[in-house]
Parts: C-alpha cells; sequence; structure tokens
C-alpha cells in the first residue's frame, strides 16, 4: 500500500489494517480540536468518526465469532 495512497474511510473496516486504524485516530484527534490552539472540536466529524468506529467494531466482532 503506497503511502500517498488516501484511504477513503466509507468503504474500508477501521479493523482491517493497523493503519486504517491509525487514520482514523488521526482524524479522531484532529476533530477533537486543541486547547492550545484555541481550536474548538469538530462535534459533526466526531459524532462521525465515533459512529464509524462502533460500526466497524462490530462487524469485526460479528466476523470473529463466525471464525
Amino acid at each position: 500500500m503506497s503511502e500517498k495512497q488516501k484511504i477513503d474511510m466509507e468503504n474500508i473496516n477501521i479493523f482491517n489494517h493497523p493503519r486504517y486504524m491509525k487514520v482514523w485516530a488521526q482524524r479522531f484527534s484532529k476533530a477533537c480540536g486543541s486547547d492550545t490552539f484555541n481550536v474548538a472540536p469538530d462535534t459533526i466529524a466526531l459524532r462521525y468518526l465515533m459512529e464509524k468506529f462502533v460500526k466497524d467494531y462490530n462487524h469485526h466482532l460479528t466476523q470473529l465469532e463466525e471464525e
């Protein structure tokens, strides 16, 4: 996988590869804003990312149970 390749969060499960989880975590961190630089949280992005985590986690657990 190329380092410059964009990851489409809509079409992947973040639990399928550590790099996907890392990209998700970076986006989550950015959405949290910054006290240091007085940047407010992006609550819409945070909600999307939290829902993405739960959806992908539940799907991942289902796959594990089937194995």
